[in-house]
C-alpha cells in the first residue's frame, strides 16, 4: 500500500516537471493535419536492395506557397508511389489537391525544387527522376504553376520537354542560380549512376567528362520580360503562351567545366570566395571526392576543393551551409554514415587498411573519411608561395569531432537553422535505413557462402538474409547550437523521439508565427509534421525574438535567390545567403529567418542583390517580416558586405626566394604492418626538430633543420646580400646517415666559444636495433664545419625525442636532459630518459656523464616524454625540469641548488593525464614568475577523455607469443570498450577470435569482459584523462591549469612560441600542429592552421583569425622557433614534416633584437605600472625547437 502510494506521488510529481518544461516540438498526427503521404516501399524479388542498391535513399520534400495565400504548402516526392500535394489551410491543417492540381506522378521521383522557374510570380516544382532498372531511363518532370481556380487551388502543368528540362540521367536533385549573371534563374542538375562496378573501387578521379556519372547545368536562354516585380505575373497570366515560348534551357555543362565523375548526393549554391559569383558545392557518394565548382567569371568552373579543404566524408550525403558562430562566413556540414554507438560501429568497420588510403591519395583521391564533416570557415588567406590571379578561398577546419556531430548513423539531410531564436542556428540531420546492409557478420557470411550451389541458389539464399537483416532504425538528431562551436543532441528533450526511415526535409513557419516548424518525408511510414512551440511556449521575459526576409527581386529573379543578408543588432552580426534547395533533396520555404536571441531592435540591416545592388535599413524592431525591394537598392563598393573592420595582419609570410625553400621528406614507414597492428598513430615521423644558432661565426644566426631516416640535416646559413642589406640563406646538406634525428640543439658543449650541434637519435623504423638510437655530438671548428666525438657522450641507445640544455650545476658549462621516447615495438613501454651532466675540460674534447640514476632517480624511466623544459618555476635561482608526455601528467623535477633532482608535488598537473606534446614558458600574468603553454591532443578527435571516463591503454602478452599487445580503450554511452576494429584486434592476437565469434559479439564486448581482472592486473595500464591544450599560472610555485581557447582544441598542438607580437608589453603565443601519423578510420588530424593568441598580460588570451594573425602553418606542423636577422628583426620559422618550410616576419618592423649572452638564462623587465616581467632564455623549448635567445632591444615600459 505505501509503497504504492509512494509511486503515485513520483508520478505525479514527474507529470508536474513534465508540465513545467513543455517540449519545443509536437508532433502533429495525420488526423489533425490532414498529410497521410508514406513513402511506402514493397519490395519483391525482382526490386529489392540486390538489384536496386539505392532502393532505400528515399525522397525529397518541397515547401512552397503554391496558391499565394501567404500560408507554406508541401510537396512531397514519392517513389513507388505517388508524390503527393497538400494545400496549407491555417492551423496546421492541410488538403491533399495531389489530383486536382495536376501533380501526379508515375516515376520513381527523388529531388523536389521549388522556385518561380518562368517568373510569372507562382511557385513552380521540378522534380528529380530515376528507374530503378540501370537500362532504362525516364525524364524529369516540371510542374509549371498556371495559377489558381475558383476555389483556391492552384493547377499545374507538366512542361519538362517544351523547356529543354526533360533530362533523363539519374537525377538526384536541381538547384537555382544564375551562373552567368545574366540576370535570370539557371539550372544545375545533381546526378547519380547505377553501375555494374564497385563504386568504392580506388582506380584514380575521372574528370575528363567520360563519367556516366556527371552533374549537369543548364543555361537559361529564355526572353525574359523587361518587367518590373509588380506587373510580371499580371502579364504573364493573360499571356500563357507567350510565357511558354519564352523558357528554354540549353545544356551547357561542357562547356561550363563540369567534367567530374561523381555519384551526387547533396548540393548547395554559396559564394565560397565572395567574389559576388555563385558556386556550387557538390557532395558525392561512395570513392568519388566532392567537388566544389567555383565560379571563374567567365561562364566555367573549376573544381579547387583541395585548395580549402583538408578532407571529406567519403558516403557525402546531404550538406548545407550557414554561419554557425556568428563571425560573418558560411560553414559547411556533410553527413555520412559513423554509427554513435559502439555495436554499430564495430558490425561496420573491419578495419580501414592503410595501404588503400596512401594508393588513394596517390592516386589524385583528396582524403576521406566516413563521417559527418563540419567544416568550420576560418576566413581568407593566401600563402606567398601561392598566391595567384584567382580570388582567394577561405579556409576551412573540420571539427565535427570537437562539436559532437560526426556521429549520426546512416545519414541523409542535414540543415542548419535556429530552432530556438536564440541566435544561433541548430542542426537537424536524419537517419535511418531499412536494412543494415553493411552489417560486416551479413558481408563476411555473403563472402563465405558465395562458391556454393547454383547462381540461382545464391540468390536466393541472399535475398533471404537480405529480408532477415536488422534495419536502421533510430531518432533524428536535433543537435543545439550552444554557441561555443559545441553541439548538443536535444532530439530527446525537444520532441523528436519517434524512430523513422526519414530521408529528405524541411523547415518552415506553417503557422507564421515567427518560430520554424518542420515536415519529415518518411519510408514506410507516414510523414512527420513538427509544430515548434517555442512562441507559445515563451513568456515575454523570456522570449528569444526573430525576424523574417522576403525578397522582391528584379525580373529574371523575382525570388532574389542568391541575396546576401547582414544583420548586425546589440553589436551581434547575423549573416545568410539565399537559396532554397539545402539538406537532401529538399526545397525550404521561401525567405530567410533570423533567430534574434533577446534583440527587440535591429541596428542595420544590409542586402546585397545577385546584380552587385546593395540597399541598408536602419533601426528595425524585431518579430516582423521585412520586405526587400530590389528596385532599391543601388550599385555598391565591393566593401559593402564586409563583415569585420580592415586592418592588417600581424604577420606575413616570407617568400622562399629568400634562400628559405627547404621541403622536409620523410620516407612513409607503416609502423602498423612493421611493429604492432594495435597502435593507434605512428611514432616514425614525429619531425623534423629545428635549432637556431650562429654555426659559422658570421654573427648571424643559422637554421638546422633535423634529418630523417637515411637521410641528412640540413644547415641554412644566413647572409646579408651585400647590394640589398636583406638576410638571404644558404643550404648546406650533411650527410646522409641511416638514423633518424628528433630533438636536435646548438650548443657550446666544449665551451670553446662556438656552438656545437646534438642530435637525438629516435624513431621505431630500425625496430629493436638500439645502435641506431645512440646519439650523436658534433663539435664545431668555429666556422661551421662539423666532426663527429663519439667519446663524448655515454651509451644513449634508447629511442629518443627532445634535448635541452641548461647549466643545472653553476659550474660554467651547459649540461643536458633528453627525453626518452617509446621502446620500439614495445609500445607504450617508455625508452630510459637521461640527464647528463658537462664533465668537459678546457682544451679538450666534450665529455657528458650520465647522471641519471645518481641525481634525479625515477627520471629514467618517467615516461613517454615528447618536451621538456629547463625552468625555474620557484624563482630560487636554479633551473627545474618540467616534463611533458604521452599518457603522461606534466611533471617538474626540482633542482636542488645542483646537488639533485626530486619530483615536485603538483596535485593538478598530476592528475591531468593527456597526450602532451610541447611546452613553452613565458611570464604571462606579468607577475615574476614563468608560466606554461602546454600542447596537448586537443578535443577534435574521435577520443574523448575525462577523469571518469579516459582512455586508456593495456598492454601485455595476451598470446604468450613475445610480443606487447597495447589495447586501447574508450567509452562509449558510459561504458568501456576496445577501441580497434575486430579484425585489427585478432591480426594482432588472434587467440581473440575465440572471445568474439562474430562482429555483432565483439560489438557487445565491454573492456571488463575482454580482458579479465588477471589479464588486466599483469597489463602495463596507462590512462589520458585531460586533452585539452592549456595554460598553466604559476602561482608561487603553485600551478592552476586552464584551457586555451577553442580555436587551440581544434588540433594537436606541437610548436608554440611566447613572444609580443604586437608589442603592447604582453607576451602572445603562436602555436602549430596538426597529426598526419594517426591510424586510417579516426583520420588525419589536420584542422590546425596555426593559431596566434594575444596576450592581455593577466593570463588571458584573444584568437586572431588567420586574416588578422598573417600565420598560416596548415600541414603536418611540428618545430615552431624564431631566428633574430642581421637588422635585428625576426623571422618565425616552422617546420612540416613531409612538408615546406614556412616563414613568417612581423610587418610591423619598428621593434628590433639583440642576443643575449651565452650564460643568461633569465633577465627581469619592466612592464606597465612598476610591475616585473620574468624572462627565461632556454636552450630547447615548444616541441623540438629551440630559437634565437634575443631581447627586445628597447625598454618595454608603455
Amino acid at each position: 500500500m505505501h509503497y504504492l502510494v509512494r509511486l503515485t506521488i513520483l508520478g505525479l510529481l514527474t507529470l508536474v516537471g513534465c508540465t513545467q518544461t513543455p517540449k519545443r516540438f509536437e508532433r502533429l498526427t495525420a488526423s489533425h493535419t490532414g498529410i497521410d503521404f508514406a513513402n511506402t516501399i514493397t519490395e519483391s524479388d525482382s526490386l529489392n536492395v540486390l538489384e536496386f542498391e539505392y532502393l532505400y535513399n528515399g525522397g525529397g520534400v518541397g515547401v512552397g506557397d503554391f496558391n499565394g495565400d501567404g500560408l507554406a504548402d508541401v510537396f512531397f516526392a514519392g517513389n513507388q508511389v505517388s508524390s503527393r500535394m497538400y494545400l496549407n489551410k491555417g492551423n496546421f491543417t492541410f488538403n491533399d489537391i495531389t489530383d486536382s492540381a495536376g501533380v501526379r506522378t508515375a516515376y520513381w521521383c527523388t529531388g523536389v525544387a521549388v522556385a518561380d522557374i518562368n517568373q510569372d510570380g507562382r511557385q513552380d516544382i521540378y522534380v528529380s527522376t530515376i528507374h530503378p532498372d540501370r537500362k532504362k531511363a525516364v525524364p524529369n518532370l516540371l510542374f509549371i504553376n498556371q495559377g489558381n481556380d475558383a476555389n483556391g487551388i492552384p493547377h499545374f502543368e507538366e512542361s519538362a520537354q517544351a523547356a529543354g528540362l526533360a533530362d533523363s540521367s539519374y537525377s538526384t536533385q536541381a538547384t537555382f542560380l544564375d551562373y552567368d549573371r545574366d540576370g535570370d534563374l539557371d539550372v544545375f542538375l545533381l546526378t547519380n549512376a547505377l553501375e555494374t562496378f564497385n563504386r568504392n573501387n580506388v582506380t584514380g578521379p575521372r574528370n575528363d567528362g567520360s563519367a556516366r556519372s556527371r552533374d549537369k547545368l543548364f543555361r537559361n536562354d529564355a526572353v525574359t520580360p523587361t518587367t518590373s516585380h509588380n506587373s510580371i505575373s499580371q502579364q504573364a497570366i493573360k499571356n500563357t503562351s507567350l510565357r511558354r515560348a519564352a523558357l528554354h534551357f540549353t545544356d551547357v555543362s561542357d562547356e561550363a567545366g563540369l567534367v567530374h565523375e561523381g555519384w551526387g548526393l547533396g548540393v548547395i549554391i554559396n559564394d565560397v570566395n565572395q567574389d559576388g559569383w555563385p558556386d556550387i558545392y557538390v557532395a558525392n557518394d561512395f570513392q568519388s571526392n566532392d567537388v566544389w565548382l567555383v565560379n571563374n567569371q567567365n561562364k566555367t568552373f573549376s573544381n579547387r576543393i583541395a585548395e580549402t579543404l583538408k578532407h571529406q566524408s567519403h558516403n557525402s550525403m546531404g550538406m548545407d551551409m550557414a554561419d554557425i558562430n556568428n563571425d560573418g562566413l558560411n560553414d559547411l556540414a556533410v553527413v555520412d554514415m559513423l554509427p554513435d554507438d559502439n555495436l554499430r560501429q564495430k558490425t561496420m568497420f573491419a578495419s580501414i587498411p592503410y595501404d588503400r588510403f596512401q594508393m588513394a591519395r596517390r592516386l589524385g583521391y583528396q582524403p576521406q573519411y566516413i563521417r559527418n564533416m563540419l567544416q568550420l570557415n576560418r576566413g581568407f588567406w593566401q600563402s606567398a608561395q601561392t598566391a595567384s590571379a584567382s580570388p582567394a578561398l577561405p579556409l576551412f577546419s573540420d571539427i565535427g569531432y570537437l562539436a559532437g556531430t560526426a556521429a549520426t548513423d546512416w545519414s541523409w539531410s542535414a540543415l542548419f537553422s535556429d530552432l530556438d531564436n536564440d541566435g544561433f542556428r541548430d542542426m537537424l540531420i536524419t537517419n535511418g535505413y531499412r536494412k543494415d546492409i553493411t552489417d560486416l557478420d551479413f558481408t563476411s557470411y555473403n563472402r563465405e557462402s558465395g562458391t556454393f550451389g547454383s547462381d540461382a541458389d545464391r540468390r536466393t539464399q541472399l535475398l533471404k538474409r537480405i529480408h532477415d537483416l536488422e534495419p536502421v532504425y533510430k531518432p533524428n538528431f536535433l543537435f543545439h547550437n550552444t554557441g561555443d562551436l559545441h553541439f548538443t543532441d536535444l532530439a530527446q528533450e525537444w520532441g523528436l523521439s519517434e524512430s523513422s526511415f526519414t530521408n529528405g526535409t524541411a523547415y518552415a513557419d506553417f503557422d507564421n508565427d515567427g518560430d520554424l516548424d518542420l515536415v519529415m518525408n518518411n519510408i514506410n511510414d507516414p510523414a512527420f509534421i513538427y509544430q515548434n512551440k517555442t512562441i507559445e511556449n515563451t513568456t515575454d521575459s523570456s522570449a528569444n525574438h526573430f525576424l523574417k526576409i522576403s525578397f522582391l527581386g528584379m525580373s529574371g529573379n523575382l525570388e532574389g535567390l542568391g541575396a546576401k543578408v547582414a544583420v548586425w543588432a546589440g553589436g551581434q552580426l547575423y549573416y545568410s545567403e539565399y537559396t532554397r534547395q539545402r539538406g537532401y533533396q529538399s526545397t525550404m520555404a521561401s525567405g530567410i529567418h533570423l533567430g534574434m536571441g533577446k534583440a527587440k531592435r535591429i541596428d542595420s540591416l544590409h542586402v546585397l542583390w545577385p546584380t552587385g545592388n546593395g540597399q541598408v535599413i536602419r533601426n528595425l524592431v524585431t518579430n516582423q517580416t521585412v520586405v526587400l525591394d530590389e528596385r532599391r537598392a543601388v550599385r555598391q563598393p565591393p566593401s559593402f558586405m564586409q563583415m569585420q573592420p580592415s586592418a592588417k595582419p600581424l604577420l606575413t609570410e616570407v617568400p622562399a626566394s629568400y634562400g628559405l625553400n627547404f621541403q622536409h621528406q620523410e620516407d612513409d614507414f607503416v609502423d602498423y604492418k612493421a611493429q604492432q597492428t594495435l597502435l593507434s598513430h605512428k611514432h616514425s615521423q614525429i619531425g623534423p626538430g629545428m635549432a637556431i644558432g650562429d654555426v659559422d661565426g658570421n654573427g648571424l644566426d643559422d637554421i638546422y633543420i633535423a634529418g630523417s631516416a637515411y637521410k641528412g640535416g640540413t644547415f641554412l646559413l644566413q647572409q646579408t646580400d651585400a647590394s640589398t642589406g636583406k638576410a638571404t640563406f644558404r643550404r648546406k646538406d650533411r650527410p646522409a646517415k641511416k638514423p633518424e634525428e628528433t630533438g636536435v640543439l646548438l650548443v657550446d658543449a666544449d665551451t670553446d666559444g662556438d656552438l656545437d650541434l646534438y642530435t637525438v637519435h629516435g624513431s621505431t623504423e630500425f625496430g629493436r636495433d638500439e645502435a641506431s638510437c645512440q646519439d650523436s655530438l658534433y663539435l664545431n671548428d668555429g666556422k661551421g664545419n662539423f666532426r663527429a666525438s663519439p667519446k663524448a657522450l655515454p651509451n644513449t641507445m634508447s629511442s629518443g625525442s627532445c634535448v635541452i640544455a641548461t647549466d643545472f650545476d653553476h659550474d660554467g658549462d651547459v649540461d643536458l636532459f633528453i627525453g626518452g621516447r617509446i621502446v620500439p615495438q614495445r609500445y607504450p613501454e617508455a625508452a630510459r630518459s637521461y640527464l647528463l651532466r658537462n664533465d668537459s675540460e678546457r682544451g679538450v674534447d666534450a665529455r657528458f656523464t650520465d647522471v641519471t640514476d645518481q641525481l634525479a632517480p625515477g627520471l629514467g624511466r618517467v615516461g613517454l616524454v615528447c618536451a621538456a623544459l629547463w625552468t625555474d618555476v620557484d624563482n630560487d635561482g636554479w633551473q627545474d625540469l618540467m616534463l611533458a608526455g604521452e599518457f603522461m601528467p606534466i611533471s617538474v623535477f626540482k633542482n636542488r641548488a645542483g646537488r639533485g633532482f626530486s619530483p615536485k608535488p603538483t596535485p593538478e598537473l598530476a592528475n591531468a593525464t593527456g597526450f602532451w606534446n610541447s611546452l613553452t614558458a613565458g611570464d604571462f600574468d606579468n607577475d615574476g614568475d614563468m608560466d606554461y603553454i602546454a600542447g596537448n591532443v586537443g578535443l577534435n578527435s574521435r577520443l574523448q577523455a575525462s577523469s571518469n571516463q579516459p582512455v586508456s591503454v593495456y598492454a601485455a602478452d595476451y598470446d604468450k607469443n613475445g610480443t606487447l599487445d597495447p589495447i586501447l580503450s574508450f567509452f562509449n554511452g558510459g561504458v568501456e570498450y576496445p577501441f580497434h576494429p575486430r579484425d585489427v584486434l585478432t591480426d594482432q592476437i588472434p587467440s581473440f577470435k575465440k572471445k568474439m565469434t562474430s562482429y555483432a559479439a565483439y560489438g557487445k564486448t565491454t573492456l571488463a569482459s575482454l580482458l579479465s581482472a588477471d589479464d588486466q592486473k599483469q597489463a602495463l595500464i596507462k590512462r589520458a584523462t585531460f586533452l585539452k591544450s592549456a595554460y598553466i599560472e604559476n602561482r608561487a610555485g603553485a600551478f592552476v591549469l586552464h584551457e586555451l581557447p577553442i580555436e587551440a582544441q581544434f588540433s594537436p598542438v606541437f610548436g608554440s612560441l611566447a613572444t609580443d607580437l604586437n608589442h603592447d608589453g604582453n607576451l602572445d603565443v603562436l602555436l602549430a600542429g596538426n597529426d598526419y601519423a594517426t591510424e586510417v578510420l579516426s583520420g588525419l588530424q589536420d584542422a590546425g592552421l596555426g593559431l596566434c593568441l594575444l596576450g592581455d598580460g593577466r593570463g588571458n588570451f584573444k584568437t586572431l583569425t588567420p586574416t588578422s594573425s598573417g600565420f598560416v602553418v596548415d600541414e603536418d606542423a611540428k618545430a615552431l622557433a624564431c631566428l633574430m636577422l642581421g637588422n635585428g628583426q625576426l623571422y618565425y620559422i616552422a617546420t612540416q614534416n613531409n612538408g615546406p618550410l614556412r616563414v613568417f616576419r612581423e610587418v610591423d618592423d619598428q621593434i628590433s633584437y639583440k642576443r643575449v649572452g651565452s650564460g643568461t638564462f633569465s633577465l627581469s623587465t619592466s612592464v606597465s605600472r612598476g610591475r616585473k616581467r620574468k624572462m627565461e632564455y632556454s636552450y630547447g623549448s615548444g616541441y623540438l625547437s629551440q630559437s634565437s635567445r634575443v631581447v627586445p632591444s628597447r625598454p618595454l615600459e608603455k
